[in-house]
């Protein structure tokens, strides 16, 4: 009777204790998955912010580009403003320095043909005081006419020097800032090309994406009605429904609804990626038999093993397959190579579990 009762509290202790780790192991779980999911989410947020980045920091070298070229193109511009107006100038003076030349060389040529005139004979040849005072003002104006005529001369001749020199300076800068502002359009050109690449290669990234989606999609639901329909007429069987893992590595995409880091919004992910070298080793998760060996759309190269009782593991995107339709194969048999055929940016092995042709969760499988 004792041994009894001693029995029956060993019991009732493992029992308790078993009530109190399942909580403690459901809590972790979901904590896993919390944390797998805002991991998710930062790298979705990555990739995101990747692509805005770019559009960001392209469009701040477009602006600096375009501000760039429009101070050298404002410069040159006013150079040639300058130049238009220093040629007008220019022309002017020419034109009013040929008037006063000619005027200047009658006065020179009448002074050479009569002789220096004396401007003591002729005040002091006056008759009276009014005649010497209208000779005084007449020879006053007679003076300061040719020295403004002189001095006009003079100065019309430095303008033109000048003007010749600004123009000259002006003529050489040119050619430097038609160069530079060439050199900046073309930035600004390649920097608005750039933009435009970054743009298009987005939709074109979001378009692929999802016609991917679409696709794998569809060819999920093949593999559903291959599953149903009896995988042409192939039996399976024979697995304990105890899992290992295909092949070593981490999760590097998980099972289910998932934000897409392109196109936006959730997605449905039928399995979960196992990030792995390429050409390592993919072994059967359990016991089956080979229900297809070969390509399969976005999969790429893919092996489906049957385990009996409605069960059926899939692996896809290898680079090499190592057994053949309708071959039995043991847990832990090697089946395939890992690669990145099929839709696939790097080397994994996608895997798949499919329970009466539905997927549900692989890690509910594996250990």
């Amino acid at each position: 009777m004792g041994t009894m009762k001693k029995g029956f509290v060993l019991f009732m202790a493992g029992l308790l204790l078993i009530f109190m780790i399942i909580p403690a192991f459901a809590e972790q779980d979901l904590q896993q998955q919390m944390t797998e999911k805002q991991s998710q989410a930062a790298v979705a947020q990555q990739q995101v912010d990747s692509v805005t980045g770019t559009l960001q920091k392209t469009q701040m070298e477009l602006d600096v580009a375009q501000n760039e070229y429009q101070l050298v193109d404002n410069q040159l511009k006013a150079t040639q403003q300058q130049i238009a107006a220093n040629k007008v100038i220019l022309a002017n003076a020419e034109k009013m320095l040929s008037a006063r030349t000619k005027v200047l060389n009658i006065r020179m040529r009448d002074v050479y043909k009569n002789g220096q005139i004396s401007y003591i004979d002729v005040l002091f040849g006056a008759s009276d005081f009014s005649d010497f005072t209208t000779r005084l003002d007449l020879l006053q104006r007679v003076v300061k006419q040719d020295i403004d005529l002189v001095a006009e001369v003079k100065a019309e001749r430095q303008l033109i020097i000048d003007k010749k020199g600004e123009l000259e300076r002006d003529e050489a800068a040119i050619t430097p800032l038609q160069k530079a502002a060439q050199q900046k359009k073309q930035i600004l050109e390649s920097k608005k090309a750039a933009q435009q690449a970054t743009l298009n290669a987005a939709v074109n990234q979001r378009d692929m994406a999802q016609r991917a989606y679409e696709e794998l999609l569809a060819t999920s639901q093949q593999i559903e009605q291959m599953i149903r329909s009896g995988n042409r007429g192939i039996g399976g069987g024979g697995g304990s429904g105890v899992f290992i893992w295909p092949v070593g590595g981490p999760i590097t995409s998980p099972f289910g609804w998932r934000d897409h880091p392109v196109l936006g919004g959730e997605r449905f992910h039928s399995g979960i990626d196992i990030g792995a070298g390429y050409g390592e080793t993919v072994v059967a998760a359990d016991t089956g038999v080979v229900t297809y060996a070969g390509w399969m759309d976005g999969y790429g190269k893919t092996i489906m093993i049957d385990h009996g009782g409605g069960i059926v593991t899939l692996y896809g995107h290898s680079s090499e397959l190592l057994v053949s339709e309708g071959q039995r194969v043991a847990k832990g048999q090697a089946i395939m190579l890992v690669g990145m055929t099929g839709y696939a940016t790097g080397p994994h092995c996608h895997f798949e579990v499919r329970l009466n042709g539905s997927p549900v969760n692989p890690m509910n499988y594996l250990p």
